[in-house]
């Protein structure tokens, strides 16, 4: 059951915001403005004004923390109306999901398993010793925040360029090709791996991407200025097709989506 005074409690600009249902929408508001209630509030508008049905919003956050507390307050306001929203979730959660989905397209099985900074940290030493590598002189923690340098930029092994000006890369490059191999081997994936997975299966297979480009009808993004090149990557495979809702706290000048945002600022 819908909680009726669910608009109550904003000033007129949080609720111009939530009121705002048609054509992409961006806000700008500082640390303890409001921003999660217009987020959460909006998706109850949304559903309650069947713009959307809840496995047709995609709602992005950083932290599962965040995206809990998102889920907790859309319920107190919707009821059992709030169920069903699948796709609120973290960047890599929701990714996951997906590339559970269609881990064939990247050469893994569905059941693959994702192996934490201490299972990447002992592959890298296997490998450094299968290698000859000496650890003492090429940490493999360094080794693994150069490998997630390229994985953030989009890169699998074989689209790395190597830069003339840094001398560690052209040591770690034939690394991450090992590395690379021995988590599809294992049928395995890093947390870096999940949103890069996900982007080259939608650029490979127009057609897997089309499926989730259809359903989605809003998109509600948190946090949007703390996204790196392949958050904001991903996130443009669906931008290009539907209604976006930004959180930002940002200026305007750092966000372009290619069609004019109304602005908000609370």
């Amino acid at each position: 059951m819908l909680k009726s005074d669910f608009l109550n409690n904003l000033n007129d600009a949080q609720k111009e915001a939530i009121l705002h249902l048609d054509g992409p929408l961006l806000i700008v508001a500082g640390a303890g403005s409001g921003k999660t209630k217009v987020l959460t509030t909006r998706i109850a508008n949304i559903i309650h004004k069947k713009k959307a049905y809840p496995n047709q919003i995609l709602a992005v956050t950083f932290t599962n923390k965040a995206a809990k507390e998102m889920q907790i307050r859309v319920s107190k306001i919707l009821g059992s109306n709030a169920t069903g929203l699948s796709w609120l979730g973290t960047f890599h959660s929701i990714c996951a999901k997906l590339l559970r989905k269609h881990a064939s397209a990247a050469g893994l099985n569905s059941n693959f398993t994702i192996i934490d900074t201490d299972d990447q940290v002992r592959l890298i030493k296997n490998i450094c010793k299968a290698e000859n590598i000496d650890v003492k002189q090429l940490a493999p923690k360094f080794i693994l925040a150069i490998i997630d340098r390229w994985k953030n930029k989009g890169l699998y092994p074989d689209e790395v360029i190597i830069n003339s000006k840094d001398i560690f890369e052209k040591n770690i490059l034939p690394i991450y090709k090992i590395y690379q191999k021995k988590l599809i081997d294992l049928n395995s994936c890093d947390f870096g791996d999940l949103i890069l997975h996900t982007v080259k299966i939608f650029e490979k297979n127009p057609d897997i991407k089309d499926i989730y480009s259809r359903n989605f009808k809003y998109i509600l993004v948190d946090e949007y200025q703390d996204t790196n090149f392949i958050q904001s990557k991903w996130l443009i495979f669906w931008l290009q097709r539907v209604k976006i809702f930004a959180v930002l706290v940002m200026t305007i000048s750092q966000f372009i989506v290619g069609e004019e945002l109304k602005l908000k600022i609370f």
